[in-house]
């Protein structure tokens, strides 16, 4: 995980998936993130080429066939597989939206345990990247569940985004994101774009994660 400017690694409170991982609109590039001192911030570390092993072991080998951080499942055939643009990524789809609406974006990653990187912890970290239409957060709609033998929390969100910085903005936004609990560790699934987009695609989300199975 990256450390925040100025901390010493061993003052540094559990990090939470993603937390220092630039946020951008689906079919844009991420902004830059501040810079840790000795190390490389994450969205100026090269994506390895399709030879690398991770990036080869994601790529689709079947249309409507996804797998990933040891996991594979159904996947609509008309999102489009496109390797990871930096490192937290292990996959990532891109999403069409209805007669021409922009799109929204799959990305899965995958984070280290850690004593403060739970399921609620998780939560509240997405919630802050919501505001509601009376200005305050929106109430997450959570759904725990256990998929094949996998302990899983469906997290759904609404509202205009936030994102991770100030100029991310973006009203009538909409987030599925699902924890999966696997024994090698938690994946973390998420669907992000605008509303009516991830409205259309609900379905075929729900279904990646209620038929995930392990890759063995």
């Amino acid at each position: 995980m990256l450390l925040a400017p100025g901390c010493d690694e061993t003052t540094l409170p559990p990090p939470v998936e993603g937390e220092n991982e630039a946020t951008s609109m689906p079919g844009t590039s991420p902004p830059p993130i501040a810079a840790t001192p000795s190390r490389t911030p994450s969205w100026q570390q090269p994506v390895e080429s399709g030879n690398n092993d991770e990036t080869t072991r994601n790529t689709p080998q079947e249309p409507g066939k996804a797998s990933f951080a040891g996991l594979k499942g159904p996947i609509p055939v008309t999102w489009t597989w496109e390797p990871p643009r930096h490192h937290f990524r292990v996959a990532q789809w891109i999403v069409p939206g209805r007669e021409g609406a922009e799109p929204a974006e799959l990305v899965v990653t995958t984070f280290p345990e850690a004593s403060g990187n739970t399921v609620q912890n998780n939560i509240d970290r997405w919630t802050r990247q919501f505001r509601s239409t009376d200005g305050g957060p929106p109430q997450p709609e959570v759904t725990p569940q256990t998929v094949n033998g996998m302990p899983t929390t469906m997290v759904d969100l609404k509202g205009e985004y936030l994102g991770m910085g100030g100029g991310w903005h973006k009203a009538g936004y909409r987030m599925m994101v699902t924890i999966v609990e696997t024994s090698d560790g938690s994946v973390f699934i998420k669907l992000l774009g605008p509303a009516e987009t991830i409205d259309a695609n609900a379905d075929g989300y729900r279904q990646l994660i209620q038929n995930l199975t392990t890759d063995q």
